[in-house]
């Protein structure tokens, strides 16, 4: 770690707000969703306002330290040792119906934003689970279940504030230095710490959604009658066919409990929702089926995430297809009592198709996405075996790309930066790598998704 003890006052600004190890507060702002990934910077700072922020980089590059940022912590990969830890809590989501637009605080979660513009029949481009911060996840791309029709939650960022590294607060848009707010949807927190977005709205009050679940001994019939009945859905459709692997909990119904299932997870927007999942609500043999008109604020309760910290490790992959022979592999793979709670792949396409062809699922079809929790090393040892499985299941099958916000690391050694690399076109990744040089030319911010000029 570095010297701290060189800071011998923190800035006004920053006082009751910046935690040193050992401090009371300290351990809960270096903690977050993912309780695997623990923080041990030489300074954390309770951030609830830009001003705080813009003190804590200052602060920062007097001392030549690295700036972290850190919201929910569902995005956290690996842990920060040393440097500055900027833990945002800047809350606030204010609607304008009449622009349809709504501006948020860096700390501010989806479920707000949902329950702020449902009055006016209006929503956001949130992630299946509202639990998770906006900003982190529309920075990252963000790819929801309103994706085929709407696009990335990236393309939905209107303007944004950044304090960028020479500890100015800024508010970028389209018109105010078009390239660094461009390259800010979609690179993370590598440019800057964005404290505020303003974000457009569209015209979702209600949606038909739900989950319907089998036997996992079902999974190679419901996988291939999903693929086949992806190729006729509309854009307004956005689905996902998930192998699960539930716990033995009562909060689960009694079907499911302790259970190895394979279900498919849909959302369709406008009418006609049962008619274009009926081909899918036909099979027999289901445990659960979930499938209803709801509205938007209970989106989250067709995946019901788990919002409670845990240990846990994620891997993700854009894949070009699946065809009958991954399809076995992922079968393999995916047997019960492998280390995984879920393994999910979701439907691309659509508005998926990025308006900047240098960012986005460039040629995939769908997104492969898993989820383990890992609550001791025989469970690290078991999410390492599960991921060098499917990486060798979906080594044919791989699209160019990836996001972001999907970028996640598995267990085990890995050169993130190459890994950030390959998320963009070469050009685009080119385009980054100049702005990071220009507004953060000591590579002070980038954390565990760096871009490196």
């Amino acid at each position: 770690m570095a010297d701290t003890g060189r800071i011998e006052t923190l800035p006004e600004a920053l006082h009751g707000k910046g935690f040193r190890p050992g401090d009371p507060g300290y351990d809960e702002l270096c903690s977050g969703w993912n309780s695997r990934v623990r923080h041990r910077p030489d300074l954390a700072v309770a951030a609830t306002d830009p001003a705080d922020v813009a003190a804590a980089v200052r602060l920062a590059g007097a001392f030549g330290l690295s700036v972290r940022v850190q919201g929910t912590g569902h995005g956290a990969l690996l842990p920060q040792y040393g440097g500055v830890l900027v833990a945002t809590r800047i809350g606030g989501a204010t609607v304008d119906p009449a622009g349809r637009t709504v501006t948020v605080g860096a700390g501010t979660r989806w479920q707000d934003v949902l329950a702020a513009a449902a009055p006016y029949g209006l929503a956001g481009l949130t992630p299946p689970a509202p639990s998770v911060g906006v900003t982190g996840y529309a920075l990252g791309g963000g790819a929801g279940w309103f994706a085929r029709r709407y696009g990335l939650c990236s393309d939905s960022v209107l303007a944004a504030e950044v304090v960028t590294a020479d500890g100015r607060i800024r508010w970028v848009d389209g018109d105010s230095e078009p390239e660094l707010f461009r390259g800010l949807r979609g690179a993370d927190d590598n440019l800057g710490i964005v404290t505020r977005l303003r974000l457009r709205l569209f015209p979702i009050a209600e949606i038909y959604g739900g989950a319907r679940y089998w036997p996992i001994e079902r999974a190679a019939e419901i996988i291939g009658r999903y693929r086949e009945w992806t190729g006729t859905v509309p854009d307004d459709t956005t689905s996902s066919v998930a192998f699960m692997q539930f716990p033995a909990s009562p909060k689960l119904p009694e079907p499911l409990r302790g259970k190895a299932v394979v279900g498919v997870r849909a959302v369709h927007l406008g009418p006609g929702g049962p008619d274009v999942l009926a081909p899918l609500r036909a099979l027999p043999g289901e445990l659960t089926d979930s499938y209803r008109t709801m509205p938007v604020t209970d989106i989250g309760s067709i995946t019901n995430d788990s919002t409670a910290p845990l240990p846990r490790i994620g891997y993700s992959r854009g894949l070009s297809d699946v065809d009958d022979k991954l399809t076995g592999r992922l079968v393999d793979a995916a047997h019960p009592g492998a280390t995984y709670g879920a393994l999910e792949l979701r439907h691309a396409g659509g508005a998926h198709a990025h308006d900047d062809p240098g960012l986005g699922y460039d040629g995939a079809g769908f997104l492969l996405f898993t989820m383990a929790v890992t609550p001791d090393d025989a469970a690290v040892r078991g999410a390492e075996e599960f991921a060098a499985a499917l990486t060798a299941a979906t080594a044919d099958h791989l699209a160019p790309r990836n996001l972001m916000s999907f970028l996640l690391a598995p267990p085990g050694p890995v050169d993130m930066a190459e890994r950030v690399r390959g998320v963009f076109a070469p050009w685009y990744y080119e385009r980054l790598a100049a702005l990071k040089s220009e507004y953060d030319p000591a590579g002070m911010f980038g954390g565990d998704r760096p871009i490196v000029p």
